[in-house]
């Protein structure tokens, strides 16, 4: 009895085991597929809403930042640098010393140069006094010349002229009187000689009468001579020395005249001193010049950007020594296309963005339009000035610039993500009732990054929704499943950007 049921339990474990392998060697029945999946729910989709609102006409441009006001700093003559007194990061203003090189050499280039001045100072007032010296000295010459030149000229006149009636007159009584005295003296003198013949007198009595004899007789003399002379006028001889003597006052004149030309002489050495004066000047200028140069400052105001040079290191004339630059002053350049460029006009705004600053929209304007661009990409620089960066925005960052070029005011707009081109040809898909969706191509007249504007011709009205996820699965009258639809806006929307 025990065996039977052995043999029974062990049948029926083998039929069973049989039964199960069969079962699992049997084929499978297939999953259902996408396609029947979606023919019985729908395919998933999300949609947003078509709306009015104004599009901005804009053209993007790409491109980095950089400073309208910025300077490198370097020495105007090579020299050691002594002193840096900024570092990266600290705020200079314009006329800051930034670094000082060694000023040895240039204070005693200062110093002689000062010297040197002083020195060509003295020589002019030495120069001048010299001048006054020798105008006093010549003016005297010349009037003392004149005065002898006139008195000599006086007495040759009196020389030359005849004495006059009364001079002559004396003379004549003076002939007539040594006339008589000699007539007188002539017959003492025969008496005496008788007298002395006749042993009546002695010798020395004739002597004596002789002698008044010829006293008498060379005074009558005298007398006719000088008679002779008033008469006549001076002597040749007279006349002859008086002219030497005027000819010799003329020549004194005429060297004293002469020596005029002195002053001429003392006021050329007051030009010339007066030019080594100027020299000198010039002189002390270019040494405080050269001084100057030892101070390299910042002619504008902003940041330190970088250092280039440390105390002690020998700098070339023109060698950079640190880097300003005015975060204020920071613009965009850009390039445009030259299909896009009749469009932008100095004066039009830009939103600037940053990735420094992804959340900020920093406001701009077109500030110049450059007047040539490249032959190979056609494209024309722009430079885009930024209003109010707050010191976040810094050259060197990469930029995007949305030049905003026009304004279209109430019009249809669909989201950029529900737009589909198909063999040339842009369309969305627009969802119907009972889930199905209505293929519809759109006239596309603006785009931008989030919407595009279509034109009222393209059969779609606000409010209509429109296929933004899982559009590249439909065709016209798919059915769909529409899952965590966004939210339709309602009325007209704020104003939206458009990238030409």
């Amino acid at each position: 009895m025990r065996r039977t049921l052995v043999v029974t339990l062990i049948i029926v474990i083998v039929v069973g085991g049989l039964l199960l392998a069969g079962k699992a060697r049997a084929p499978k029945r297939p999953p259902p597929t996408t396609q029947q999946i979606w023919s019985r729910g729908g395919i998933p989709v999300e949609t947003a809403s078509v709306s009015i609102g104004d599009m901005e006409r804009t053209v993007e441009i790409t491109g980095d930042i950089n400073a309208l006001t910025k300077a490198a700093l370097s020495a105007k003559i090579p020299g050691r640098v002594q002193q840096v007194f900024a570092r990266e990061g600290d705020t200079v203003s314009a006329g800051t010393t930034v670094a000082v090189l060694d000023q040895q050499d240039a204070l005693s280039n200062l110093q002689q140069a000062q010297a040197g001045l002083e020195s060509a100072h003295t020589r002019l007032s030495q120069a001048v006094t010299n001048a006054k010296v020798t105008r006093i000295q010549t003016d005297a010459a010349i009037e003392q010349a004149k005065s002898s030149f006139e008195a000599a000229e006086a007495r040759l006149a009196v020389v030359k002229k005849p004495a006059r009636s009364q001079e002559e007159l004396v003379a004549e009584n003076n002939v007539a009187s040594a006339k008589a005295n000699l007539d007188n003296a002539d017959a003492n003198y025969k008496r005496h000689e008788q007298l002395l013949k006749d042993g009546a007198i002695a010798q020395s009595a004739f002597d004596v009468a002789k002698a008044q004899y010829l006293v008498a007789q060379a005074q009558y003399k005298s007398a006719q001579e000088q008679l002779s002379l008033v008469k006549e006028g001076g002597r040749k001889e007279d006349v002859s020395q008086a002219e030497a003597q005027v000819s010799m006052a003329r020549e004194q004149l005429r060297t004293a005249k002469a020596n005029a030309s002195q002053i001429l002489v003392r006021e050329e050495d007051i030009k010339q001193a007066r030019a080594a004066v100027r020299q000198a000047g010039a002189a002390l200028a270019l040494a405080k010049q050269q001084l100057s140069y030892t101070y390299v400052k910042s002619p504008i105001s902003g940041e330190l950007s970088s250092r280039l040079a440390e105390p002690g290191q020998v700098v070339a004339a023109g060698q950079p020594i640190a880097d300003v630059v005015n975060l204020a002053s920071v613009y965009l350049k850009g390039d445009v296309s030259e299909m896009e460029l009749s469009n932008i006009r100095r004066g039009q705004a830009v939103d600037v963005r940053v990735d420094a600053a992804p959340d900020r929209v920093f406001r701009g304007t077109v500030a110049q339009i450059y007047p040539a661009g490249s032959t190979q990409s056609r494209n024309f620089p722009v430079r885009i000035k930024i209003d109010r960066t707050d010191y976040i925005v810094k050259p060197g960052m990469f930029a995007r610039g949305n030049i905003i070029t026009g304004v279209d005011r109430e019009v249809l707009l669909v989201p950029k993500d529900a737009v589909e081109e198909r063999r040339g040809t842009k369309m969305v898909f627009v969802l119907q009732p009972k889930h199905t969706v209505r293929r519809q191509d759109i006239d596309v007249v603006h785009e931008n990054r989030e919407y595009v504007e279509v034109g009222a011709a393209s059969g779609l009205k606000s409010g209509d929704a429109v296929i933004t996820r899982g559009r590249q699965n439909l065709q016209d009258k798919s059915l769909v499943k529409v899952e965590s639809p966004k939210s339709k806006v309602e009325g007209p929307k704020p104003k939206v950007k458009s990238q030409m």
